[in-house]
């Protein structure tokens, strides 16, 4: 066995461990597939298609725990032919950075046929998610709810006495084609696009509407197909008021959410609670999470709460039956469902990024960052454009010009063994092999509002492991900076940045002018999450401190655009980072190469004094293979 430990560097967390508990998972990945004989795996009544299920489940089981726990996940794969990383999405691992879960980001995958353990202290409060992190995992079922409590918090405590009950709204875009068909289509020439997604599925059931039609000749549906029968139930009582989590688990669309008949009060986002604001429905984009009070203030019955897609002009419609308690048994029909905008309406998404306030700032430690003297802040400004790929020969997306991949080997481990090599230049200025820094600003200022064929040209700049070096306790202000793609059609993009939260202190359209444009600034009690929307021809501006040492993934939420390049890493102080545990070089220990295995490096020694904070992972098997 394999085993590595981190350390837990938040040293006043350590007499909580105390009280602490430690919440222990054992989960088992399959590939699944259902058929006409055991339809009961299809989340939509089609049969046939590929699955990753983690015990059987879509969405996978929820993680829960307070504050302070230690969680530990055991991973067993049985999956032949797929490789995995899980990624606590929305949980910093503040001084845990071997336990992120992002493949040859912070660890090796782990092989099929492995067992892998994770194990570290959960900081982060809120509504998370879990999720696979190689490739299209994810989109084939490998994702699951994340709900973390802090009984020490106020504002937490505070909005618990709001409610009287709670569920989660598990949302997803589900294609027919499993994610190995269309990661082949996307790394083709020519380009294959993935297209849409055949059902939107939520708390994993909807329907496959030919499946509902009196012919379905050529089709593979199950002799159960109903509304009643694969649409799932959310009950309530009549007088109750009910949180809902909501968690965007889509692969490429961002959705508009509404329940007929009920508005929904807004609290919480990614982890901090927020003014409370009134909506008649609600914006959410791939990899967010918000938080809901409903009140089941309408007379006993079937109320249907949908989706409709945002700023893609089609994609199937999501829908979850909201039954009250005492209501007749349903004979599901689809009528009386609510209203959405029209897809291509942005003026509800500025409605809903005009009213997220953070509720009390004083409450984060690095609220500091919103008073930092001007000069002390460092902006970068990072365009993604859509670029062909000569040398690659493929369509590609890349920020400030450079294209996204991965290496051999994971890039903390890059990052700490050129800090510590003979004669190598201190940090921030050490030479990572094998890496492509990306500038602080695209090398070619342009008009991010005209097609980019008309100024800096369709092609990209480079490719490879890319990432910005940063200092820890450096304030960094990264500004996003939407462009047209080749096809001149806008999109929306959802960046996710690892190992912190940060605070959304601004956002425009056109492109952002460093002169004028920080006037506009929220520095008061802007919200403080990890996921942030662009909007279609706009630019968000985000500020977080950087005080986690490590290596930390910043990309697109969309599967298709951050495999086709879509991001980057920061590399925070890697002369900081404890050694490496072994479990994170396994698939360069463990070589098919002659003359690459690195047997010394397996030794990680923990300092005493943070045994007790101690994090892990552990790899159980043979070879850990990427794909």
């Amino acid at each position: 066995m394999l085993i590595f430990k981190g350390t837990k560097v938040a040293l006043a967390s350590l007499a909580a461990l105390v009280e602490s508990k430690t919440v222990e998972y054992t989960w088992t990945l399959k590939p699944r597939r259902a058929q006409a004989k055991d339809p009961s795996l299809s989340p939509d009544c089609n049969l046939e298609r590929l699955m990753l299920l983690v015990n059987d489940q879509m969405p996978g089981p929820a993680i829960e725990a307070n504050v302070g726990d230690t969680v530990k996940v055991t991973m067993v794969n049985e999956s032949p032919t797929d490789t995995l990383a899980l990624h606590f999405h929305g949980l910093t691992m503040q001084g845990q950075p071997y336990t992120d879960g992002t493949a040859m980001v912070t660890q090796c995958a782990s092989g099929p046929m492995q067992t892998q353990v994770y194990e570290f202290i959960v900081d982060d409060s809120g509504t998370h998610y879990w999720h696979g992190h190689v490739s299209f995992e994810r989109a084939d079922g490998m994702q699951g709810p994340i709900i973390i409590s802090d009984p020490e918090n106020e504002d937490a405590q505070q909005l618990e006495d709001m409610y009287d009950a709670e569920a989660t709204v598990f949302l997803q875009d589900w294609y027919h084609l499993d994610g190995h068909a269309r990661r082949t289509g996307i790394d083709s020439s020519p380009f294959i696009w993935i297209g849409n997604a055949q059902t939107f599925l939520i708390n994993g059931g909807g329907i496959f509407s030919p499946c509902l039609g009196d012919v379905t000749d050529g089709l593979s549906c199950s002799d159960d197909c109903s509304l009643d029968n694969y649409i799932k139930n959310i009950e309530v009582e009549a007088g109750k008021t009910y949180r809902l989590r909501i968690i965007a688990g889509t692969e490429l669309v961002g959705v508009n959410f509404a329940i007929q008949g009920h508005n929904m009060t807004v609290v919480e986002v990614e982890g901090t609670v927020v003014e409370p604001f009134e909506v008649e429905s609600l914006e959410i984009m791939p990899a967010q999470r918000y938080s809901v009070l409903i009140t089941a203030d309408q007379e006993p019955g079937n109320y249907w709460a949908t989706t409709s897609v945002r700023y893609r002009s089609t994609a199937p419609t999501g829908h979850i039956n909201i039954k009250y308690k005492g209501a007749p048994e349903a004979n599901l029909t689809l009528e009386g469902l609510p209203s959405h905008p029209a897809w291509d309406f942005i003026q509800p998404g500025i409605d809903l990024e005009e009213k997220l306030f953070t509720k009390n700032p004083s409450s984060f430690d690095d609220v500091d960052v919103l008073s930092a003297e001007p000069e002390s802040i460092r902006r970068i400004i990072v365009v993604g454009t859509q670029a062909v790929d000569e040398v690659l020969g493929l369509l590609r997306w890349a920020a400030n010009n450079v294209t996204m991949l991965f290496g051999k080997k994971p890039l903390i481990l890059s990052a700490y063994d050129a800090v510590g090599a003979d004669g190598a230049e201190p940090w921030p200025d050490t030479q990572v092999p094998d890496t492509v820094v990306v500038p602080d600003k695209p090398p070619t200022p342009f008009n991010h509002s005209a097609p980019v064929q008309d100024s800096v040209g369709v092609n990209n700049g480079d490719r490879g492991v890319s990432y910005i070096p940063l200092t820890e306790g450096e304030v960094v202000e990264v500004v996003l900076q939407n462009a047209l793609p080749l096809n001149g059609a806008l999109e929306m993009h959802s960046w996710h940045l690892h190992g912190h939260s940060f605070y959304v202190v601004g956002f425009g359209f056109g492109t952002f002018d460093e002169a004028t444009d920080p006037d506009s600034y929220n520095l008061e009690n802007p919200v403080r999450r990890d996921t942030v929307t662009v909007l279609p021809g706009g630019w968000t501006s985000i500020r977080f401190k950087a005080n986690n040492p490590g290596a930390w993934s910043f990309h697109c939420t969309q599967p298709v655009h951050a495999m086709m390049g879509m991001g980057l890493t920061f590399i925070t102080s890697p002369d900081k980072l404890e050694s490496p545990p072994a479990a994170a070089r396994s698939c360069l220990d463990n070589s098919l190469v002659p003359g690459t295995e690195t047997p010394d490096a397996n030794s990680s020694p923990m300092p005493p004094k943070f045994k007790a904070a101690a994090v892990a992972v552990s790899l159980v098997g043979g070879l850990a293979l990427l794909v």
